[in-house]
């Protein structure tokens, strides 16, 4: 009996440890410079003034950072140095993989943006004076002109597009608008991406620019789209989590 006491205490305690481990975990930093001091520290340990110095910080600035994380389990201070905890070291390996995983996400969008100019259907007349183009439906013309194999991903994006695109014809669209959310949907049946950047979406259309963002932002103003200024990669316009949500919906149903 005693030893059968004894068992649920230990698993008791085992399993409080491990809820108060999964709630460290859950409350990690959420600054941009707690993870560039983790990353070096992931390369080995290092003393608060080297890390000041490399990152440009004073440093007791940097001091008082991991002294508030020693508290939370995620570094130690030995002998001058500051070094990783188990916890820490996570951390920061998942860090480094997001960082090479978005790194990797815009190498690619900068090759999608090289190969598009491949994929473009004819020239299309300049949009400088924003003329009105007669005669927009709501039909997409690379679906049936694509090629994929029955039951194939980019045959379902197709699908997914076509019923997007339906869902978006009781809403007051222009027909230069419905003719930008048509790219924006053949695009993303053929990558499977919700985005383009500008530029990329410029030359699909063969368009003017002040027009294209101007349409873009009517769009914005609808809800269907989102703007976003990338840094290094420039503007980006994707779909609005609404339009998301049509495109998720639309997929659950095929």
């Amino acid at each position: 009996m005693d030893d059968d006491i004894f068992k649920v205490m230990r698993d008791l305690a085992r399993s409080e440890a491990e809820a108060r481990e999964k709630g460290k975990k859950q409350r990690g930093p959420r600054s941009r410079l707690v993870d560039a001091i983790f990353v070096m520290l992931l390369s080995r340990p290092m003393k608060s003034s080297e890390i000041a110095g490399l990152l440009g910080y004073d440093s007791r600035y940097i001091a008082s950072y991991l002294s508030y994380w020693k508290t939370r389990g995620y570094v130690e201070y030995e002998s001058g140095y500051w070094y990783l905890t188990p916890l820490g070291e996570e951390y920061a390996r998942n860090v480094v993989e997001k960082e090479i995983n978005d790194r990797f996400n815009e190498f690619a969008a900068i090759a999608q943006r090289i190969l598009s100019s491949l994929h473009i259907s004819g020239a299309r007349k300049s949009k400088k004076g924003v003329p009105e183009r007669g005669g927009a439906g709501v039909s997409l013309p690379f679906i049936a002109g694509n090629i994929a194999s029955p039951g194939s991903k980019r045959q379902k994006r197709q699908a997914i597009a076509e019923c997007a695109l339906q869902s978006l014809s009781g809403e007051d669209l222009t027909s230069d608008e419905l003719e930008v959310v048509k790219v924006l949907l053949e695009h993303y049946a053929r990558w499977g991406t919700s985005y383009m950047y500008v530029d990329q979406l410029q030359e699909a259309l063969q368009a003017d620019y002040e027009w294209l963002v101007r349409t873009l932002r009517e769009l914005q103003t609808k809800g269907i789209v989102y703007l976003y200024r990338d840094p290094r990669l420039g503007l980006r316009v994707g779909f609005s989590k609404s339009m998301r949500q049509v495109l998720e919906a639309c997929g659950a149903s095929k």
